[in-house]
């Protein structure tokens, strides 16, 4: 399935279908009871002694001991164990989880985006966008959500962060946990206790998106002439330098001429941003997030992804904002 959408999972989602067209769709914000419905994650997680066999067999049956401080994580709609965990280990409920979010924003009211589950629940998440937008470019808002990220296998702990990354799979979820700071709280006792201190957190967020905003509008406000952006895509794919086009690698050439006419596509026409370093640097993760070839089969657009933030197209991707970045 789709970057981490297993069997038994499922997701809710508004606004615009996501791009690997799943999820059910709610035509307004949703409520907590609204969004755990739709999101399919109206089921809980159980404990479970752990045993193994004791060693004393007959000969039609063998004798089994409980493994002391240990307890097996288990869906218990589907009977799934999702891990073996310490005994001190405390599951977060999906409803726990939507009313800490709530306790944490502070609003009570219809503020959730998409919510889901992963890896056929083992992950979950909620995900609530922020009534305000970052608009530097006039017509290209910037979104500000807050996400909510909780495991039931162990495997992470709950975690809430600032981000402008609208999360509907597994590949988004990743890219938006990459995010530095936050709030994070091990499954112990107490975690449900602690909404006051995430939410004290969670003030940095202007900091943090004003930040952004300030880093785009250097972008937006530098201006380059087509010799200059020119130049900066052939570093961006690593163009021989002294060498002619000619015997440029020729992905290299492609990557070049492809990213030069999407200086016109009409991403780039917005609020006078053409013939600057954001209308350059935007032409080339256009590419690179839609258009550079990969291996994929029916499965492409997925692998593309994954490859634009986790391969060799993340890593274009920042060789893209490191040039920009040393000509300021």
């Amino acid at each position: 399935m789709a970057a981490g959408i297993e069997e038994k999972d499922s997701m809710m989602y508004t606004g615009e279908t996501p791009w690997h067209k799943l999820g059910v769709k709610l035509n307004n914000p949703a409520t907590a009871a609204e969004a755990i419905a739709a999101a399919g994650l109206d089921w809980e997680v159980g404990r479970q002694p752990v045993f193994i066999g004791s060693g004393l067999e007959s000969q039609f049956n063998q004798d089994f001991v409980e493994i002391p401080n240990k307890t097996a994580i288990v869906r218990e709609d589907t009977g799934e164990a999702f891990a073996v965990m310490g005994g001190n280990y405390q599951p977060v409920q999906n409803t726990e989880a939507f009313r800490f979010f709530d306790e944490m924003v502070g609003l009570g009211e219809a503020i959730y985006h998409t919510a889901g589950s992963l890896y056929n629940g083992r992950r979950v998440w909620i995900l609530a966008k922020l009534p305000e937008d970052i608009e530097v470019v006039p017509g290209d808002p910037i979104n500000q959500y807050i996400l909510l990220m909780n495991s039931h296998d162990g495997s992470l702990a709950m975690r809430v962060i600032n981000t402008p990354i609208r999360v509907v799979c597994a590949n988004t979820l990743s890219m938006a946990l990459r995010a530095n700071g936050g709030f994070y709280a091990k499954h112990t006792r107490n975690i449900l206790t602690r909404a006051s201190e995430a939410r004290n957190l969670l003030n940095l967020a202007n900091a943090y998106y004003d930040t952004l905003g300030k880093q785009i509008d250097r972008l937006v406000h530098t201006r380059m002439t087509e010799l200059e952006t020119a130049d900066y895509i052939k570093n961006v794919y690593s163009f021989k330098q002294g060498e002619s086009y000619d015997v440029q690698d020729y992905r290299s050439r492609n990557s070049y001429t492809a990213t030069l006419e999407l200086l016109n596509h009409p991403t780039n026409t917005l609020g006078g941003i053409q013939g600057t370093q954001y209308a350059a640097f935007n032409a080339v993760t256009y590419y690179i997030d839609h258009l550079r070839p990969v291996k994929g089969g029916k499965d492409e657009d997925s692998k593309r992804l994954d490859g634009s933030w986790f391969g060799s197209g993340a890593k274009l991707r920042q060789r893209a904002s490191d040039l920009l970045a040393v000509s300021k």
